[in-house]
């Protein structure tokens, strides 16, 4: 509805009332900060489901690619790797990047303590990873060892404090190969630690350390071409599941391809079960506002009756009284939207910079609490929040309209 600019201002002054009467002041600020606060949390919400869906995605991309592909038959290594390497981009268009590597079971053991841990042997020339880029101490470079010297290992920061490992330190990896026994016995050599990283995310930092391809190989006593499995990167990630299933059918047996989504699924799971409540909450915000605003309203009807009689006297018409109400409630819905998307905007901003509010990485995977900067999100919110506050109008508008004028001079 057009909304006339004499309208507009008397709508105005209705709501910045003479200080003779603070009611309508008060009921005023209540209904605009329900607006307020709505459009805050729905957009604080939305802020920090998208950023734990992203920071997780990246995250997980980061560490093995888009797709990882393995044998079929746990333990055991897959042969001839350099052909794979070189070939596949052929079979697959969509491969943009494969990196072969060894990763098996291990335990490191330092002289304060031993842990558990999942030994990953890439080759630097094609990793995919971007650990390097989260080194806190030390280096990421994996060199083989000259003759007699100690190849090198890069640990998570949190495993480095259990251990009390810095780097220059060394530590020993135990590789069981099978059960052990006299004639298959367990792989053991000593490491050097070159760095410290730190992903933010407990279950990986704790797990994984990182050596060179060939060293891991050694360790396990492979073949120069064997390997457990290999990271590819693709060209569209939203293809990657069709990518998967036509690389498994390109390798054959007993090779097999799993997308990023397959590996971490309880995480995407996890994620999509936090979005359920969404719809729920924002129907909630939505009916609060608008009986705010509509409570808000029909009370100003009540308190402005006589000012309504004048205004039609006058010649203001039902739709001239209709205009000033539909004014009130997008004046109230408007400086509600804008304040609280300036909040949310505030506070998106000022974690991500400062990170502020912390999380546990041992149950959420990450160690703050992340956030995203989506402007399709305040474009919605601002669009709903605006037809909400106009359609809420409707009805004391509708009302105020219909007063007489003779009635409405009367009212006492």
């Amino acid at each position: 509805m057009h909304v006339r600019t004499w309208a507009l201002f008397i709508a105005r002054r209705y709501l910045a009332p003479a200080r003779r009467n603070r009611f309508i002041g008060f009921i005023t600020l209540i209904a605009t900060l329900g607006v307020m606060f709505g459009t805050t949390a729905l957009l604080v919400s939305l802020s920090i489901l998208d950023g734990f869906d992203k920071t997780l995605r990246s995250n997980m991309i980061s560490f093995m690619g888009h797709i990882e592909v393995t044998s079929i038959k746990q333990g055991r290594p897959l042969s001839g790797y350099r052909e794979v390497v070189a070939s596949l981009p052929k079979f697959e268009p969509q491969v943009t990047n494969v990196s072969p590597f060894v990763r098996r079971e291990g335990i490191i053991r330092s002289r304060t303590g031993l842990e558990g841990v999942l030994v990953k042997g890439i080759d630097a020339a094609t990793d995919l990873s971007t650990i390097r880029q989260r080194i806190v101490a030390g280096t990421f470079d994996l060199p083989e060892p000259a003759p007699g010297g100690l190849p090198t290992v890069v640990i998570g920061e949190r495993l480095g404090i259990k251990l009390k490992l810095r780097p220059g330190d060394t530590a020993v990896i135990f590789a069981p190969n099978g059960t052990p026994s006299p004639e298959n016995p367990a792989g053991i050599e000593q490491f050097v630690v070159g760095g410290l990283y730190r992903t933010g995310m407990a279950e990986h930092d704790d797990i994984y350390t990182y050596t060179s391809l060939r060293t891991a190989q050694r360790l396990w006593k492979y073949q120069d071409d064997q390997i457990t499995g290999y990271d590819i990167l693709i060209r569209d990630v939203d293809s990657v599941a069709q990518a998967s299933q036509r690389i498994s059918v390109a390798l054959g047996y007993p090779h097999f391809a799993q997308t990023f989504y397959d590996i971490f699924a309880p995480f995407f799971a996890w994620l999509d079960l936090q979005r359920v409540p969404i719809p729920i909450v924002l129907t909630l915000i939505s009916i609060v506002a608008v009986f705010n605003i509509v409570s808000t309203l029909l009370i100003m009807i009540l308190e402005k009756t006589e000012s309504i009689g004048v205004l039609t006297t006058l010649g203001a018409g039902p739709g001239g009284v209709m205009s000033v109400f539909v004014g009130q409630g997008l004046l109230i819905g408007g400086i509600g939207t804008a304040l609280g998307c300036l909040i949310s905007l505030a506070f998106t901003l000022a974690q991500q910079h400062f990170q502020f509010l912390r999380l546990d990485a041992d149950i959420y995977f990450i160690d703050a609490v992340p956030v995203s900067l989506n402007p399709w999100h305040y474009l919605i919110v601002i669009s709903v929040s605006v037809v909400l506050c106009v359609l809420s109008t409707l009805f004391p508008a509708y009302v105020a309209s219909r007063l007489r004028p003779v009635d409405a001079l009367r009212f006492q």
